[in-house]
């Protein structure tokens, strides 16, 4: 941008959770100044309080509305990239990015359907790293009772199985004996079966940026050192060059558009992804900190369509902590707006 331009209007949704929180910190970061327009569906929220305006929306289950609000807000704040925050709005902006961008002149930071369809159902993401010929945990769909028995034999216990529609670590059982699947049976939900990969100590998070191109923009990755609830506590952020090669295989292979974050385990077969996320994650704050600002990549590409250079990423630890916000009975908030 020249000197004296104009902060370029983003939008950011989802700011009362941690994703949101996370790209609005990101967007903070940013060598190019940004407004920052949030999005909720709900008050008080932190993330509102820490935006330059704040907007309540329609729950993303009613679409028609959820869009036309969003349509609206993007026309009176000028905004000219929308960075979805959740799952549920990134499905539903995805789907109708043609049509914002038509009618609101904003661009949606998110990869298409196709894409979203593999990475956000845990069954479907192994079949496709099978497919594509990359590595993958062996897997077996909870319902096929034959896959499963091979599944056992073939790598023993312990396993693992998950909702095939889940974020993080939600829902995940532990399963060590055949015993340990009837009770997850019986919870009625579809799940997924896969060998438990280990050592617990080599979990790993590398982001990729996609440029519209199709091209990559390097990676950046940390080990997960410690774990509370499924998120990130605490991390070192270095190069660890044989995750983060696995991890450009795999988006070279999904061809994702945006931020791109994809989990693996170093084992004894070597990195092997788990779990990806076509979508900007609670890490966003954490990589952006450290050279790797996919915030400032998407506006370079999606609106500015300058080049991107490959960051210069630096290595640290991130630790993670609480912090509060206090609200008034009438939903105001009792401190200052923070961030």
């Amino acid at each position: 941008m020249s000197a004296g331009a104009a902060p370029v209007a983003v939008l950011v949704t989802g700011v009362g959770d941690t994703v949101g929180q996370a790209v609005i910190k990101a967007a903070r970061a940013s060598s190019i100044p940004c407004r920052v327009v949030g999005t909720d569906r709900a008050r008080p929220c932190v993330g509102l309080e820490w935006v330059d305006a704040g907007y309540l929306l329609p729950h993303c289950s009613d679409g028609p509305a959820y869009l036309t609000e969003l349509v609206r807000v993007c026309r009176k704040e000028a905004v000219r990239l929308i960075l979805p925050g959740s799952e549920k709005e990134l499905e539903l902006l995805s789907r109708h990015a043609a049509e914002i961008a038509s009618e609101a002149g904003a661009t949606v930071a998110a990869s298409p359907p196709t894409v979203l369809r593999i990475a956000l159902d845990k069954l479907e993401t192994c079949r496709f790293l099978e497919r594509a010929g990359l590595a993958f945990p062996r897997y077996a769909p909870l319902a096929a009772a034959e896959e499963v028995e091979r599944l056992v034999t073939e790598v023993g216990f312990p396993l693992v199985a998950k909702p095939v529609h889940g974020t993080g670590s939600r829902g995940l059982h532990r399963v060590d004996a055949w015993a340990d699947l009837e009770p997850v049976r019986e919870l009625g939900v579809e799940m997924v079966v896969q060998e438990r990969l280990e050592p617990d100590d080599e979990e790993y998070s590398v982001s990729v940026f996609t440029l519209s191109t199709g091209q990559t923009v390097g990676a950046v990755s940390y080990r997960r050192d410690q774990l509370v609830a499924g998120d990130t506590f605490r991390a070192r952020v270095a190069r660890h060059h044989d995750v983060e090669a696995e991890a450009l295989r795999v988006a070279a292979s999904l061809r994702p558009l945006g931020p791109c974050n994809v989990q693996l385990r170093r084992t004894s077969r070597g990195p092997i992804t788990f779990e990806i996320n076509p979508r900007f994650s609670g890490g966003t704050s954490m990589r952006a900190r450290f050279g790797y600002n996919e915030v400032e990549m998407a506006i370079r590409d999606l609106v500015l369509h300058q080049p991107v250079p490959e960051p210069a990423v630096s290595s640290g630890t991130a630790i993670r902590y609480w912090g509060e916000m206090y609200f008034d009975d009438a939903g105001q908030p009792l401190d200052g707006p923070g961030v």
